[in-house]
């Protein structure tokens, strides 16, 4: 027998020997995941300076005559659909939340785990400051992106995370998660 695809929930189910079961979470520290955004390359741009200026659509201007620090560009927030110019504006946004992802199996993880999941540019997306905050540390089964066209992108998004690292959310949170990225 032959198959071709399997479900998110079957692939959390066989490939996790504690699958769809909350982990009970040690106290969740957000300095433990990210005490500050790194440099990883050494050329004085931090992670979130470097979205800015991989994301940009157009040329980005900076703060400083040595180029660490962006000032202005071009970007597009996937949350709302809304196109941003200032860098200030914008909030590097995990799709899976650090504290969601200590609740669901992060929270025994060694912390240069934790760092690179921090870190990941497949789990960090630039958005409106204050729609990250409104979203805060919740799932796609508690907060949608408000712009609809974005919404399938999201969840799937979040669910390849969510496999790419381990992590087991809920029997009903998995549920949810596919019935939202196929679309109903």
């Amino acid at each position: 027998m032959c198959f071709r695809s399997i479900s998110f929930l079957a692939a959390l189910f066989f490939l996790s020997p504690l699958a769809v079961v909350s982990t009970p979470a040690l106290s969740y520290d957000r300095s433990e995941w990210l005490p500050r955004w790194s440099d990883a390359d050494g050329d004085c741009q931090d992670t979130r300076h470097e979205l800015l200026i991989r994301y940009s659509l157009a040329p980005v201007t900076y703060t400083r005559a040595d180029s660490c620090r962006v000032d202005t560009g071009l970007w597009l927030d996937p949350y709302t659909g809304h196109f941003f110019t200032s860098a200030s504006d914008l909030d590097v946004e995990h799709i899976v939340p650090l504290k969601w992802a200590h609740e669901r199996g992060g929270a025994h993880w060694s912390r240069e785990r934790k760092r690179q999941f921090a870190e990941d540019p497949d789990n960090l997306w630039l958005v409106d400051d204050g729609r990250n905050q409104s979203k805060g540390q919740r799932g796609p089964d508690q907060w949608m992106p408000p712009y609809a066209p974005a919404s399938r992108i999201y969840v799937q998004r979040f669910m390849a995370i969510v496999q790419k690292y381990g992590l087991r959310p809920s029997l009903a949170e998995a549920s949810r998660f596919e019935a939202l990225a196929a679309g109903s």
